[in-house]
């Protein structure tokens, strides 16, 4: 926040050095190591998969599984190449890479064929219309996507209904609708 002005996240984060990455990395993983002992996932971009500052935090954060989610923005043919950098930070046993937002800007099929991902979180907008106007190509499409990938995420799960959607598909998830759980049995 610069006084009225809320700065974009994405663009902030889109405009920092892998240097300056790293240390908003580390800081909130100092935080989330007192706090929890679950595995935590990072947003990253290709400039910071590519430098030091990854293998810096595996070393920093030993015992912590941490999950790389590789942004949907990401363009392909900069994926194919560093297929190998990922190959080479997927050799650690507590590190997995995930797809960020499928079926927004570039996160789609096309790279799912190119990288083994050991999960892929659906964007709630794709996961939204489909589950409005075509649950039976949703289904197919959860089908598919878990045969390319072991996990599946899906993004902005917010009612009841789809709740019991994503349950029936066996699929992990994530979104308001467990916030308000957790706030009713509190109150």
């Amino acid at each position: 926040m610069d006084g009225d002005t809320e700065a974009c996240a994405a663009h902030f984060f889109g405009e920092l050095s892998s240097r300056e990455t790293y240390i908003i990395y580390r800081h909130a993983l100092e935080k989330l190591k007192s706090q929890t002992t679950a595995a935590i996932s990072l947003n990253v971009n290709i400039n910071f998969l590519k430098s030091c500052y990854v293998e810096m935090l595996f070393s920093e954060f030993g015992s912590d599984t941490i999950i790389l989610e590789l942004v949907e923005s990401t363009p392909l043919h900069s994926i194919i190449q560093i297929q190998d950098r990922l190959n080479e930070i997927r050799k650690n046993p507590r590190v997995r890479i995930w797809l960020d937002d499928f079926g927004t800007e570039r996160s789609n099929f096309d790279i799912m064929n190119v990288i083994n991902f050991d999960g892929v979180k659906m964007s709630k907008e794709l996961f939204w219309d489909l589950h409005k106007n075509d649950q039976i190509l949703l289904k197919h499409m959860i089908k598919m996507m878990k045969r390319k990938s072991e996990n599946l995420i899906i993004e902005g799960v917010d009612s009841f209904d789809k709740y019991i959607f994503c349950k029936e598909q066996n699929c992990l998830m994530q979104g308001y609708f467990f916030n308000e759980i957790k706030n009713s049995a509190v109150s």
